[in-house]
């Protein structure tokens, strides 16, 4: 079956932030499976149009979603296949879909990666404590230019 992550906001706003082929770095460091929550890919969307945002991060927002379609088109050019999941998909039987309506992605996203036993790709500190006490692997860049499991 191969192993399985987790993708947070943050992590695919990195190839606009840093230059860095998130689902290349996932697949060197064995990965085979992305799951998008389709809560990330919303503030993804909204990040990109959201006028109060700097143009940087509406930039590096636009481009996070621009590699997303990319890889769903062509999953071989990066060896990892990635999927979005519906909506309601992410807290089936886990309370996450209330988190979900609350705006609470983290919350979706922890329930989601203990269900599919799952790392998390995330750049958020706090993120990455809950997960870590959870005993969730967390990957997170690293140096400003490839990624690094923890846990």
């Amino acid at each position: 079956m191969g192993k399985s992550v987790i993708v947070d906001t943050n992590a695919l706003l990195l190839p606009g932030e840093f230059g860095v082929d998130i689902f290349a770095e996932l697949g060197r460091l064995g990965y085979v499976h992305a799951i998008i929550p389709r809560a990330v890919v919303s503030e993804l969307e909204r990040l990109s149009v959201n006028p109060s945002e700097a143009g940087r991060d509406r930039r590096a927002a636009a481009l996070g979603l621009s590699v997303l379609e990319q890889v769903i088109r062509t999953p071989d050019s990066v060896g990892i296949q990635v999927s979005i999941t519906a909506p309601g998909d992410e807290g089936e039987g886990t309370g996450a879909g209330e988190a979900e309506a609350a705006g609470d992605t983290d919350a979706l996203i922890v329930a989601l990666a203990v269900r599919q036993k799952a790392a998390v790709l995330t750049n958020d500190e706090a993120l990455r404590k809950t997960l870590a006490r959870a005993g969730i692997v967390t990957i997170y860049l690293r140096g400003g230019t490839r990624l690094e499991e923890r846990g």
